[in-house]
C-alpha cells in the first residue's frame, strides 16, 4: 500500500484555546473526513484517520504554530490540502501550511517557543530572569490527577528573556519530559492568573540521526 505522510502547521487562537487536546483530535478527524481526501485509515471495527499531534498544548494556551501529521493513500498537492482542510475548520483554527515528509525519517519536536503577557508584573522581572538562568537546578512540584512529583525544570529552559511585561521563552522537549511555561513563569516570581496570556509562537521539528 502506498503511504503519503503530510505535516500541517496550524494556529489555535481566541476561544479555541480552551479546546482540550482530545476535542482537538476529534475536530481534525471530522474535518479530514469531510475534505474527501484519500485518507489512510486504521484497521479494525471502528476505523479512523491515521493522525498524530507531536505535542499536546496546555488548555488555555493560544498557539501560532501547532502541528498535525496524517497519512493519505495517494499523493495530493500540499496546496490543495491547505485549501480543502482549511475550509472545514472553525473560526480560531487556521491552516498555515502543509508539506509532505519522508516517514522513514524519525522526526521529533526539538523545542517550542512561547510568549507570555503578564500585565503589571514587569518591575524587577529582568533581574529575576537573570537569577533563574544562573541556576544549575530549579526543582518544582508538579501536581496531576496521578499525584505529585518533583521535576527539575532548569535543564529544559534553553532561553528566557524579559521585556517589560512580556516574557519570551524557549523550552526543550525530550523523551524524558519538558518544562511547562507556567512553571517557568512561577519560578521567576510571576503570578500566573487570568490576566496572564500565554501563546506558543514556534515549534521546531528535527530529524533523528
Amino acid at each position: 500500500m502506498n503511504i503519503f505522510p503530510y505535516r500541517v502547521r496550524f494556529t489555535k487562537v481566541g476561544k479555541m484555546r480552551f479546546l482540550s487536546h482530545h476535542d482537538l483530535m476529534r475536530l481534525f478527524e471530522r474535518a479530514l473526513r469531510r475534505t474527501g481526501l484519500p485518507l489512510r485509515m486504521t484497521e479494525g471495527y471502528n476505523p479512523h484517520p491515521v493522525i498524530a499531534f507531536p505535542t499536546a498544548l496546555g488548555l488555555g494556551i493560544e498557539s501560532l504554530d501547532e502541528i498535525l501529521e496524517f497519512e493519505l493513500s495517494s499523493w495530493t498537492a500540499p496546496r490543495n490540502i491547505e485549501k480543502q482542510l482549511g475550509e472545514q475548520l472553525p473560526e480560531g483554527v487556521t491552516v498555515a501550511s502543509a508539506e509532505a515528509f519522508d516517514r522513514k525519517q524519525r522526526s521529533y519536536v526539538n523545542y517550542v517557543e512561547y510568549e507570555a503577557d503578564c500585565p503589571g508584573q514587569g518591575e524587577g522581572t529582568a533581574d529575576r530572569v537573570r537569577a533563574f538562568l544562573a541556576l544549575k537546578e530549579c526543582p518544582v512540584e508538579r501536581v496531576s490527577d496521578k499525584g505529585s512529583k518533583t521535576v527539575e525544570i532548569r535543564q529544559y529552559v534553553m532561553a528566557l528573556e524579559a521585556e517589560q511585561d512580556r516574557i519570551y521563552l524557549r523550552v526543550r522537549i525530550t523523551d524524558q519530559g519538558t518544562a511547562k511555561p507556567e512553571e517557568v513563569l512561577r519560578a521567576v516570581g510571576l503570578k500566573v492568573d487570568e490576566t496572564v496570556r500565554l501563546k506558543k509562537t514556534y515549534t521546531e521539528v528535527a530529524v533523528r540521526t
